[in-house]
């Protein structure tokens, strides 16, 4: 054994000594009442991966190196991932929101149309009406010619309200299709975001196991 070695061992025993509170601190109280994804959690754990990662390089010991930077990635991947998960949530909440204020308006934009479509048959319907009244007082005093006349005219007029009706209708829902198209790609994208979030997820949780194991194994030797 060479003259290095046993300042190192010596240093390993010291490091695990001083390691062990803070283990037992990690394994019985900042993993059973924290979650994941804690912001305390996650700045503990980072101190200790950084800790593992300097003693590792100190004493050369590659089992803490590797330790050190699995505490840190495992850190790292969390908190990506509950960023991605924040955002997620905000995006779909607005979108949602928006969702929401389309189908309001497009309820309100309905209604008003319906209104609007029933005031022109009814004004159709009243001006339908007095010109037939109008060409019955006619036809009294002039041909039956005539009288046949004005009865066509108060047809034309009430096939181009018709007509109307019928345009502003197929405009109405033109504008609703791409007000719900809009808000639909926009739930499609916070969807896309809230599965990115889940994959980091589980990297994490799989970086966890990774430092559970190595955990176990330091505890075995």
């Amino acid at each position: 054994m060479g003259l290095t070695a046993i300042p190192r061992r010596v240093g390993k025993l010291e490091y695990s000594a001083v390691r062990l509170p803070l283990t037992l601190l990690e394994n019985h109280v900042v993993a059973r009442y924290w979650d994941d994804e804690a912001a305390l959690r996650l700045g503990f754990e980072r101190f200790l991966g950084s800790l593992d990662g300097v003693a590792g390089w100190l004493l050369a010991d590659d089992h803490l190196s590797r330790r050190g930077q699995a505490l840190r990635r495992r850190t790292e991947f969390l908190a990506k991932a509950g960023d991605l998960g924040t955002k997620a949530q905000a995006r779909r909440a607005q979108a949602e929101e928006k969702l929401h204020a389309a189908q309001t308006q497009a309820r309100h934009t309905r209604h008003q149309a319906r209104e609007e479509m029933n005031d022109q048959i009814a004004a159709a319907y009243q001006q339908l009406q007095q010109d037939r009244q109008q060409a019955r007082r006619e036809a009294d005093t002039r041909a039956s010619a005539d009288k046949a006349q004005a009865e066509h005219a108060a047809q034309t007029r009430a096939a181009q309200a018709d007509q109307a009706q019928q345009a502003e209708q197929n405009r109405i829902s033109a504008n609703e299709d791409q007000v719900m198209a809009a808000a639909k790609q926009q739930l499609s994208e916070a969807a896309d975001k809230h599965t990115s979030a889940t994959d980091h997820r589980q990297e994490a949780d799989r970086l966890n196991q990774l430092a559970a194991s190595e955990r176990e194994e330091r505890h075995s030797s």
